[in-house]
């Protein structure tokens, strides 16, 4: 059925014809910006350039927020987990009890030793891993430690504090290793920190057991971080970083272990915080979330695939992109190849962005603003963009299949051998005054056969370009 006033179809071929589809092997971390050899390619897939982890220890939520000054001060200028304790229940969680395995789960995405502190070594992917794969400089500093990937404890240092040391992949403290070379002590944090100094793509921070809170109170880690933070926060890279603060799991009043959580996850709620020229005035998160999800975000951001062995980068524990300001989002922002799998975007404004190649299956994209974006090869398999402003988005080849695309508008959008099989396409109904809207649309040889549309549609397609296209009868008409 060929509509009349049809919209030019856009091949965007080059000199053999339309681009390939996407596979794995059209690009690989070896090709990012400081990658192997130091070729160029690709950029880190944000303006943010350095990510902070900064570990506390044991204290829930309630402890922090609400009655520690500056951690308090934090949480309400940048953004957070939200507090677990309020009502709703909602909010940022450990992801077990005692302390080593939530610093295991925050760097490999997996459940190791829940129950124990002990020291062992494990051959799992890891973040050092990722990171050494990719050829990302990173740094972990452990407060109080005497010598590099230190396996024991000693004074104010715990090894069970310092995840790195705990896989063998990274080598331990052999001369040279992955470990020996990047886990570094610092005799005191405040004083001896290189602030002035560029910093590596990724930063690992241990206080010492006193700065952290974990042998003396939440007053004095919030103290520690008062001097410390700021100072960060001064120079000038900062423009161009994000600081994670949380702690490692969650202790009652009365000091016994916290086990609330979700999906099985048990180590009780905790205060996180972004602290960034990007989270700035974001607020609390409205949806839960945990460790294995922070993991997930500091993999997106430098652009690292998950571990593959673990939670992270996972449907279930997606990224946390909502942890960030439009600033990030800024209309003809550039997001080539993201992974974003499954992540909460509800709302986002990501109007003319580049999200070539993106991962976005599963992701909540109800409501959100992509007018004019190039979504050109995206995997929105699954994705619920319910209400989603599309109009003039480059569809061309992308994954929409079983997409939820109820009230889109997607008015004059290039879908042109797009996958619509199995999406949902019908509008939002009469009630809600919102149909799905493909007037003036390139559909050419999309695919819809599998689309479902239901009886009334309510769908809009004048002048819409359905060429070739097997459109199934409950989308007929107007398609």
């Amino acid at each position: 059925m060929v509509a009349t006033a049809a919209v030019v179809v856009l091949l965007l071929a080059g000199p053999t014809g339309a681009f390939p589809l996407f596979s794995a092997s059209a690009w690989s971390p070896n090709d990012r910006h400081g990658g192997m050899g130091g070729a160029p390619g690709p950029q880190l897939p944000t303006p943010i350039k350095h990510v902070f982890l900064i570990l506390m220890e044991n204290e829930q939520t309630g402890i922090i927020y609400g009655q520690e000054p500056y951690e308090t001060q934090l949480a309400n200028r940048y953004a957070w987990g939200g507090d677990a304790n309020a009502p709703n229940g909602t909010g940022y969680y450990g992801i077990c009890h005692p302390s080593a395995p939530n610093y295991l789960a925050l760097t490999s995405g997996q459940p190791l030793q829940c129950g124990s502190d002990g020291y062992s070594t494990y051959p799992v992917n890891n973040l050092g891993n990722l990171l050494q794969t990719a050829g990302e400089s990173w740094t972990a500093w452990e407060e109080s430690a005497t010598v590099p990937c230190q396996e024991y404890s000693s004074g104010l240092y715990v090894v069970r504090h310092n995840p790195f040391p705990y896989y063998s992949d990274l080598g331990g403290n052999a001369s040279g290793s992955a470990c020996d070379t990047h886990v570094l002590p610092i005799a005191n944090l405040t004083q001896d920190f290189p602030y002035s100094a560029t910093p590596p793509t990724f930063t690992y921070i241990a206080p010492n057991i006193l700065n952290d809170a974990h042998s003396s109170s939440a007053a004095v880690g919030d103290a520690f971080l008062a001097g410390f933070i700021p100072k960060l926060i001064a120079e000038p890279w900062f423009q161009s970083s994000v600081i994670f603060i949380t702690y490692d799991e969650a202790y009652t009043e009365n000091g016994s272990e916290n086990f609330s959580g979700y999906d099985g996850l048990l180590g009780g709620p905790v205060y996180t915080v972004a602290v960034s020229p990007f989270t700035e005035g974001v607020g609390a998160l409205e949806f839960n979330s945990s460790h294995y999800d922070l993991l997930s975000t500091i993999e997106w951001l430098l652009g690292l695939p998950g571990t593959g062995t673990g939670n992270d980068s996972t449907l279930a524990f997606p990224a946390l992109p909502a942890l960030f300001n439009d600033r990030l989002f800024s209309p003809g922002a550039s997001f080539p190849y993201t992974d974003l799998l499954g992540a909460n975007l509800t709302g986002r404004g990501l109007e003319g962005d580049n999200l070539q190649y993106a991962n976005l299956e599963g992701a909540n994209l109800a409501g959100a603003r992509l007018l004019g974006a190039n979504l050109q090869y995206a995997n929105l398999r699954g994705a619920d963009l319910r209400g989603a402003s599309l109009a003039g988005a480059n569809l061309q080849y992308a994954d929409l299949a079983g997409a939820d695309l109820e009230g889109a508008d997607l008015r004059g959008a290039n879908l042109a051998f797009a996958d619509l099989d199995g999406a949902s396409l019908t509008g939002l109904g009469p009630g809600f005054g919102q149909a799905t809207n493909f007037d003036g649309a390139n559909l050419f040889e999309a695919l819809l056969a599998g689309a479902v549309c239901g009886t009334p549609n309510y769908i809009s397609a004048y002048g819409a370009n359905v060429e070739a296209v097997e459109v199934p009868s409950s989308c007929i008409p107007p398609l």
